[in-house]
């Protein structure tokens, strides 16, 4: 079965929060999801690789079926990092998201443990485009959300005192 992962993060560099969308469809189901991290991002790269992370945990454990998965998303550093990228990784400094590229690959390793390999495909998607077609609507649903989310947790904390 094909399954096609859209993602999106938003970031802020001032308190170091971020936020995820994604967007989970094959022609057996859809996932949509949404949310605030609850750890500290270092910069919006790694929140863009969280949420591919999150992502793939979520569709993975919900379905056993999957044998491909393509990958939307407007992060080159995040198709860097998970495609074993070496040059472009060592070209733009993104050696500290190895961890990140491990707990990727880790899911996927124990998805596969008996069954045939899972195929993975990334596609770089122009963000806002827009356009009026399905995946420039899904980019922007997700864009919408990871936006909403990031927002209504900087707001949390500012009402709980932990933010100025």
């Amino acid at each position: 079965m094909l399954t096609t992962i859209n993602t999106d993060a938003s970031y802020h560099s001032d308190y170091k929060i971020g936020a995820f969308a994604f967007w989970s469809i094959s022609d057996q189901f859809k996932i949509t999801k949404a949310g605030y991290f609850k750890q500290e991002c270092k910069n919006p790269h790694e929140a863009e690789m969280k949420c591919i992370i999150n992502a793939i945990a979520v569709t993975l454990s919900a379905n056993k079926n999957i044998r491909r998965i393509v990958f939307n998303t407007d992060s080159m550093n995040s198709i860097h990092v998970f495609t074993n990228d070496r040059a472009n990784i060592r070209r733009y400094g993104l050696q500290w998201a190895a961890p990140l590229r491990r707990q990727f690959n880790k899911y996927l390793k124990n998805y596969d443990r008996g069954r045939n390999r899972l195929k993975i495909e990334f596609r770089h998607v122009k963000a806002h485009t827009g356009n009026d077609d399905k995946r420039s609507y899904v980019n922007e649903w997700c864009d919408t959300q990871a936006k909403y989310y990031l927002w209504k947790r900087i707001n949390q904390l500012k009402a709980n005192g932990k933010l100025n």
